[in-house]
């Protein structure tokens, strides 16, 4: 159902906890959460994050138009629970083209949404004063502010229940759709949605 234990900030394998340690552990990076992306049965995995994650899991809805779920994903252990939580969506850009977005809700020091967003360490870095784009999240308006990323995406930081919200488009140009008012809810409080999510071919960036 799922994809082996591995580094959210770099997909190396890691070592699960022994006599001497109690964390998992990356030899490149140390203690980390450990990452796995649903295979399978990704409707049974949303609805395990719905009930077990820490983090929201942020889901466009209503999604726009001739968009479908391409994946899920997360970090955390059975200790901790799933700190991170990644959903990802797939469907025409605005622009023209295929697109996809990943939503990405996590505690700071997990490094999930830096690796996805192609930034070195674990939490972000803002540019600029004032956010450039805004989203509504749980009902609520949650500015975004661009970072620097590879040019093959765009990637936009803030916060919202009080954890990390990134937003990651690739194509670049996706981030048109940000400009459509998009609404995200927490599947924590609205799991009916999981009946009702259109799927598609898996994602090709988690």
């Amino acid at each position: 159902m799922t994809s082996p234990p591995a580094c959210p900030r770099c997909l190396r394998t890691v070592h699960p906890p022994d006599l001497w340690n109690s964390q998992w552990r990356c030899d490149e990076h140390g203690d980390v959460s450990p990452y796995r992306v649903a295979v399978s049965s990704r409707e049974q995995v949303l609805l395990f994050l719905a009930h077990a994650a820490k983090a929201p899991i942020w889901i466009p809805w209503p999604m726009p138009v001739h968009w479908f779920a391409s994946g899920v994903s997360w970090a955390g252990d059975d200790r901790t629970g799933p700190r991170a939580t990644a959903f990802a969506a797939g469907g025409p850009s605005p622009l023209g083209g295929p697109a996809e977005l990943v939503i990405i809700a996590e505690e700071p020091g997990i490094g999930l949404g830096a690796r996805l967003a192609g930034l070195p360490g674990t939490d972000p870095e803002r540019i600029g004063d004032r956010p450039e784009e805004k989203i509504e999240a749980a009902g609520h308006p949650t500015a975004l502010w661009p970072v620097v990323c590879p040019p093959d995406r765009a990637a936009f930081v803030g916060e919202a229940c009080g954890v990390w919200l990134w937003v990651v488009l690739w194509p670049a140009d996706a981030a048109t759709l940000l400009l459509e008012h998009l609404v995200v809810q927490d599947l924590r409080n609205a799991q009916m949605i999981t009946s009702c999510l259109p799927f598609g071919a898996d994602s090709t960036h988690l």
